[in-house]
């Protein structure tokens, strides 16, 4: 998986179908990995606002299954996590609901793009991921670098 365990966090937008112009998205994640996978946790603000939580674990033909609560989605599905783009495919139970997401890497973090269909609206987004960089003050600290 190219996410590894640690705090995260990414900035980007999301387009809906008929939209010229994309709204802001914002997203803080924290991964856990524990022996039987891996479990996402964090917050979406801007164009979404409210909880994420998946479960990623693998499986036994050598893919992973996600069990996701996105929003107000609760999601199933299955990824391809072992090379690069990382894939995923989600759905609901009813099958009104289906995303797809490829993560990959960019010079400055981890890019992510993905769809979301539900009924007949679409949308799309777009965002880049990175390490959160923990800010360390003190009176003999010097930063040569603007922080995150």
């Amino acid at each position: 998986m190219i996410v590894k365990k640690g705090d995260w966090i990414g900035k980007g937008s999301v387009l809906v179908d008929g939209a010229t112009l994309g709204v802001g998205l914002e997203l803080a994640l924290k991964i856990v990995e524990d022996e039987d996978g891996f479990t996402l946790t964090g917050d979406l603000s801007g164009a979404g606002q409210g909880p994420i939580s998946i479960r990623i674990a693998p499986n036994d033909v050598g893919t992973y299954v996600i069990d996701a609560r996105i929003l107000t989605a609760a999601l199933d599905g299955i990824a391809k996590l072992e090379s690069e783009p990382n894939l995923a495919l989600v759905w609901n139970e009813a099958q009104t609901q289906s995303g797809t997401m490829a993560l990959f890497l960019v010079d400055t973090g981890i890019g992510c793009r993905g769809f979301f269909r539900e009924n007949n609206n679409t949308i799309t987004w777009e965002m880049l991921i990175q390490p959160k960089q923990e800010v360390i003050t003190g009176e003999n600290i010097v930063s040569f670098r603007p922080r995150r």
